[in-house]
C-alpha cells in the first residue's frame, strides 16, 4: 500500500512538473524526431530549484515524446490545465485489475483518465507506434482505439515503473449492469469462477453469446457508424501487425436505473465543475463515425446519457453502451513468442506472421457484425 501511494504521488508530481514545463514551449508542428525525444527530471525529496519538495523517496521522472503527446491531447480537446487538474488535484483511485496483465490501474477522481502501468516491451512498442498513430489520428480522429495522452516512467531505487495515461472507456458514475471483454474467439473465452464472484465481473465471448444470444440492436445510422469505425480501427491494427486486442463493452440498462438516478445526477454535476465544461473523456458516441447532421440531433437527445451509444436488447430494454478497443500493446510480446514456433513449423516464417493479424481482425469484425451488433429491421 505504501508503495502504491508513493507511485501515485510520484506520478502526480512528475506529470505536474512536465506539463507545466511544456506550457513555456511554443506551439509548432510535430516533427519526426519529436517521437523519439525523452525528457528526464530528477525530483529529490528535499526539493531543488526546479522541483518541489515531497515526502516520497527521491525519484527520476521521464516523459516520452512530450510534444507529440501534447499534440494528441489537443487533438482530443484536452486543455493542459484540465489535464493537470484531473490528474493532480485529487488522489488517484486504484482499481482492481480485471485483466491477466498484472498491471496496476488508477483512475482520476473525476473519472476522465486511466493510468496503467505497462511493461518495458509495451512502452517500447507504443513509442514505435507513435508516428503511425499520429498519421492515423490526423486522418481519423473518431476512433475506438485507445486514446493515449502520455507515456512516462518513474525511476526510484533502481526500479522503473512505466505508465501510460489513456481515456477511461467505462465511466464509474453510471452503473454497468454487464461488462464484456470480447475478442471474437470462442476458445476458452468464458469468465473464470473467481471473476464471476466479483461484484462487477468482466465476462467474455461465450458468456455474451449465452446472456445476449440475440445480440444488441441499433438504429440503421448508429449501426453503420459503429461498424465503419470498427472496420477502420481493425485495419489500422492489422497494418501494425497487432492482434489479441479486445473490445471492452459496458452495458447500462436504462429501464432499471430508478435506484441509480441519485448517483447519476450527482456525477453529472461533478462533470460540470468548470462552469459547464463537458466531461473530458471522449465518449463512446463521439468515438464512432457519426453522420454529420443527424449526429447532432442524437447528441442533443443524449445530453444526460454520459455519451453512451443508445441501443436495445432483444427484449426491447433501452440500453446505453460504452466501448473501446483495449490491449493493443500486449500483442507485440505475443507476436514475438509465437513467431519462433511458427518459423519452426513453416519455412517461410514471414507469410505466417503477415497472415495472422489479418485473420484476427477479420474474425473480430465478423463476430461483432454477426453476433454482437445488429440493425433494427424494417425501420430506418
Amino acid at each position: 500500500q505504501t508503495a502504491s501511494s508513493a507511485i501515485k504521488g510520484a506520478i502526480q508530481l512528475g506529470i505536474g512538473y512536465t506539463v507545466g514545463n511544456l506550457t513555456s514551449k511554443p506551439d509548432r508542428d510535430v516533427l519526426m524526431q519529436d517521437f523519439y525525444v525523452v525528457e528526464s527530471v530528477f525530483l529529490p525529496s528535499e526539493g531543488s530549484n526546479l522541483t518541489p519538495a515531497h515526502h516520497y523517496p527521491d525519484f527520476r521522472f521521464k516523459t516520452y515524446a512530450p510534444l507529440a503527446f501534447r499534440y494528441f491531447r489537443e487533438l482530443f480537446g484536452i486543455k493542459p490545465d484540465d489535464y493537470l487538474y484531473s490528474i493532480c488535484s485529487e488522489p488517484l483511485i486504484e482499481l482492481s485489475n480485471p485483466g491477466a496483465s498484472g498491471s496496476l490501474f488508477f483512475v482520476t477522481s473525476g473519472d476522465e483518465f486511466i493510468i496503467k502501468t505497462v511493461q518495458h516491451k509495451e512502452a517500447e512498442f507504443l513509442q514505435k507506434l507513435l508516428p503511425g498513430y499520429y498519421m492515423n489520428l490526423n486522418q481519423n480522429p473518431r476512433t475506438l482505439l485507445p486514446k493515449f495522452y502520455g507515456l512516462y516512467c518513474v525511476q526510484s531505487g533502481g526500479i522503473n515503473i512505466r505508465i501510460v495515461v489513456m481515456n477511461n472507456v467505462l465511466p464509474r458514475a453510471l452503473k454497468m449492469h454487464f461488462t464484456y471483454d470480447l475478442k471474437g474467439s470462442t476458445y476458452k473465452r468464458r469468465a473464470s469462477r473467481k471473476e464471476r464472484e466479483k461484484s462487477n465481473p468482466t465476462f467474455k465471448d461465450l458468456d455474451f453469446l449465452q446472456d445476449m444470444h440475440e445480440g444488441l440492436y441499433f438504429d440503421f445510422e448508429t449501426h453503420s457508424a459503429l461498424m465503419k469505425t470498427l472496420q477502420r480501427d481493425c485495419r489500422v491494427l492489422e497494418s501494425f501487425k497487432i492482434m489479441d486486442y479486445s473490445l471492452l463493452l459496458g452495458i447500462h440498462i436504462l429501464n432499471s436505473n430508478m435506484k441509480e438516478k441519485g448517483e447519476c445526477s450527482q456525477s453529472a454535476s461533478d462533470a460540470k465543475r468548470h462552469g459547464g465544461q463537458k466531461v473530458l473523456y471522449s465518449t463512446a458516441m463521439e468515438s464512432i463515425q457519426g453522420p454529420g447532421k443527424s449526429g447532432d440531433s442524437i447528441n442533443r437527445e443524449t445530453t444526460n446519457t454520459m455519451g453512451g451509444i443508445p441501443a436495445k436488447s432483444y427484449k426491447g430494454e433501452k440500453l446505453l453502451l460504452f466501448m473501446g478497443i483495449i490491449d493493443i500493446l500486449q500483442s507485440y510480446r505475443l507476436m514475438k513468442k509465437l513467431e519462433h514456433s511458427w518459423k519452426a513449423l513453416v519455412y517461410d516464417g514471414d507469410t505466417v506472421s503477415v497472415h495472422r493479424p489479418s485473420f484476427y481482425a477479420d474474425r473480430f469484425l465478423k463476430f461483432m457484425n454477426a453476433r454482437v451488433f445488429k440493425k433494427v429491421q424494417g425501420k430506418k
